[in-house]
């Protein structure tokens, strides 16, 4: 995927591998390894249909209980 203009401020995109955080049944899980397309001005990132089916199947997996973490971070909570 190159979409080389960010469609949210126009700013200039570029390939990068990131991570997603995601909330699932009260507990942080981070998908780590996806690709996507991230904005350098904005931070805003744009996922293929390809990945986004890959997300998709790795948040059943992990509700199903059928991906065991490969590490395990501690996490801090403030409240403002």
């Amino acid at each position: 995927m190159k979409i080389g203009t960010c469609p949210i401020c126009g700013g200039k995109t570029k390939e990068d591998v990131v991570e997603i955080k995601e909330t699932l049944n009260g507990e942080l899980y981070i998908i780590k390894g996806v690709q996507a397309e991230v904005c350098l001005q904005c931070g805003e990132r744009m996922y293929s249909e390809d990945e986004l089916r890959k997300i998709e199947s790795v948040r059943k997996n992990i509700l199903r209980r059928m991906i065991k973490p490969i590490e395990v971070r501690q996490v801090n909570v403030v409240g403002i």
